[in-house]
Parts: C-alpha cells; sequence; structure tokens
C-alpha cells in the first residue's frame, strides 16, 4: 500500500506541473542555418536569439571552438548570469554584447578586427530554470575571409636541356582558397603548351623536354576575389643535355672494351708468331740430321782443331821437300791414322 501511494503521489506532482506550465515550459534558440562569414580586419555580428517563459535564473554562455575543433570541446569567451557580464580568453577586448542585459530575447555579440584565428564554431546557450524543455543552445559557423598571402615559389635553379622540372606554389593563407597562375617575365614568346602542365588548384607546373629558351624568370600568382600576391624563381637550361651524358658513357665504354680487344688480339698475335719460330727452328736443327761439321760423339772439340792444325803443318813440310809429292797423300793418310 505504501508503494502505490508514493507512485500516486509522482503521478499528481507531474499531473499539477503539466496543468500549471504545459507547452510553454521549454527555451527555443535560434542561429542562422548557413555559415556566417567576414572579411579579415572588419567587425562581425554572431546573431542568437531566445524565447522562454520566465527570466528568473537566466543565464547565458558563448563557446568558441576553433577551426575544426569539435564543438564539444569549445572553450567558455562570455558568460552572463545574475545581470553580471563575464568575458574570458584572448578575444574579451574585441567581443561584446548587442543588447546590454540579454533578457529580452536576443542574445547576440558582436566581433570587431577579425582575424584568421577567429574563425570556428561558436555556441550559444541559453539556461532559464524551470524551462528545462526544448533546443537550448545553436551553433553558428564562421569563416574569416582574407586575400592569399604571399606565396613561396621552390623549384630547380637549374637543369639540363631534355629534362623535366617542377616548380612550386604555395600560400598559407586565404579564404576561398586561391587559384594559382604562371608565367614568364622576361620573354615576349610563351611557352609551348604541350610542354606545361599546371594545376590551378595545387600551383604546381611542370616544365616537360626542356630547352634553351625555356631559361628565365617564372613568377606565381595567388589570387582570390580579396586580393593577390605573387613570387618569383629564375632557371637557368644548360646545354648538356642528360641524353647527350649517356651517350657519352655508352660511347666511352665501347671505346674501352674495342681496346681491350685489340690488346688480347695483339698478344694472340705475338704468342703465334713465337710459336711458328720455334716450330721453324726445330725443323731446321732436327736431331735426326748430320752436319759435316758435326763433332764426333766423345771427340773434344779441341783436340780436333789440334789435329787439323798439325795435318795443316806436315802437309806444308812434305811439299817442301824434292820427290815428295808422289809420296805426300800415302804419308797423310798413315800419319792420320
Amino acid at each position: 500500500m505504501g508503494q502505490i501511494a508514493i507512485l500516486w503521489t509522482s503521478l499528481l506532482s507531474w499531473l499539477l506541473f503539466v496543468a500549471l506550465f504545459g507547452h510553454g515550459v521549454c527555451v527555443e534558440v535560434t542561429v542562422p542555418s548557413d555559415p556566417v562569414m567576414q572579411q579579415r580586419g572588419s567587425s562581425v555580428e554572431l546573431p542568437c536569439h531566445y524565447k522562454t517563459s520566465v527570466d528568473q535564473n537566466f543565464m547565458l554562455e558563448w563557446r568558441f571552438a576553433p577551426g575544426s575543433t569539435l564543438p564539444d570541446n569549445g572553450k567558455q569567451i562570455l558568460y552572463f548570469t545574475n545581470n553580471v557580464l563575464y568575458k574570458l580568453g584572448s578575444q574579451e577586448k574585441r567581443l561584446s554584447l548587442l543588447q546590454d542585459t540579454p533578457k529580452r530575447g536576443d542574445a547576440s555579440i558582436r566581433l570587431d578586427n577579425v582575424r584568421a584565428s577567429d574563425a570556428g564554431t561558436y555556441i550559444c546557450e541559453v539556461n532559464n530554470p524551470p524551462d528545462f524543455y526544448g533546443t537550448g543552445f545553436g551553433l553558428i559557423h564562421f569563416t574569416v575571409l582574407m586575400p592569399p598571402s604571399a606565396p613561396v615559389c621552390k623549384g630547380p635553379t637549374s637543369a639540363p636541356v631534355g629534362s623535366d622540372a617542377t616548380l612550386t606554389c604555395n600560400s598559407s593563407e586565404g579564404v576561398p582558397a586561391p587559384i594559382y597562375s604562371w608565367t614568364r617575365l622576361d620573354s615576349k614568346n610563351p611557352l609551348p603548351l604541350s610542354n606545361m602542365v599546371l594545376n590551378e588548384q595545387t600551383g604546381k607546373l611542370i616544365l616537360r623536354n626542356l630547352s634553351l629558351s625555356f631559361s628565365g624568370t617564372y613568377q606565381c600568382v595567388a589570387s582570390n576575389e580579396f586580393g593577390n600576391e605573387s613570387c618569383k624563381l629564375s632557371i637557368d637550361v644548360t646545354g648538356t643535355a642528360q641524353a647527350g651524358v649517356v651517350a657519352g658513357a655508352v660511347i666511352g665504354v665501347i671505346l674501352a672494351i674495342l681496346l681491350l680487344s685489340a690488346i688480347v688480339l695483339y698478344f694472340l698475335r705475338r704468342r703465334k708468331q713465337q710459336q711458328q719460330k720455334k716450330k721453324k727452328a726445330a725443323s731446321i736443327y732436327s736431331g735426326n740430321e748430320i752436319r759435316e761439321d758435326a763433332t764426333a760423339p766423345g771427340i773434344p772439340e779441341a783436340s780436333l782443331h789440334e789435329r787439323d792444325s798439325k795435318s795443316d803443318s806436315l802437309l806444308e813440310r812434305l811439299s817442301s821437300r824434292p820427290g815428295s809429292a808422289s809420296t805426300t797423300k800415302s804419308r797423310l793418310n798413315n800419319f792420320l791414322v
């Protein structure tokens, strides 16, 4: 019985609450559905309107989530409660309420001297107990419009004939995103479009199959509807092509191979000639031939010379005697024997 009594008491309380406040017990906050845009350096109003049934315990809060930060991670920049206004963060000196007392349905704020860092999501939240129902907050997406910052040009300062060169151009700031264009400053003749590849969104320029006419100073212009900035880059195309270097290296290798082959052929030919000479000498002085002036085996050559000299002197003595001519030959043969 006690539990049933408690349930009936709760139900009666809820019915009494509905009877007193009905459907008007809610907070409804209205903000722009489209992003708010303003140029850097100017002032911007961020609208926020609300409806509530009572003004007792009214509280207003503004939070800011910079860049792509999630709204749940936004930090408090303005707070109004008990008729007192509090401003926080780096924007406090540039931030103000459009209505000094934001209890009349207007909680809009004003931000002066807009900066690039002010871009992001702003959250307007109204609390008015006991109005706990309805949409108590709204999100405003704010974009800061600004001209492009001075771009940075990068690329090679020199390149050989026949090669490709890539030039880049980029601005760190610019909303909307800038469009990039490239031109050559010191020539009246435009570059052939077939040798150029340009990406206007990224600022990349590719020059293909460079020739000497591509040498010069190139300018990149970054622009949007709020302004433009530029940078320059010089490139010198040299007369030595990469293909020529490769061809020279190939020719050098071929010459080296030919020289090495000539040296090998020379040594092979010389060796063949030496072998032929050895064969010829072996055929002339063969061991099977008997020379007339060959020395008999076992007789020293000195003894033969001594014997020949004795024979010559003996012949001279015999021939000098009278009547000995007839017997000289026989004597000489006997002597030799």
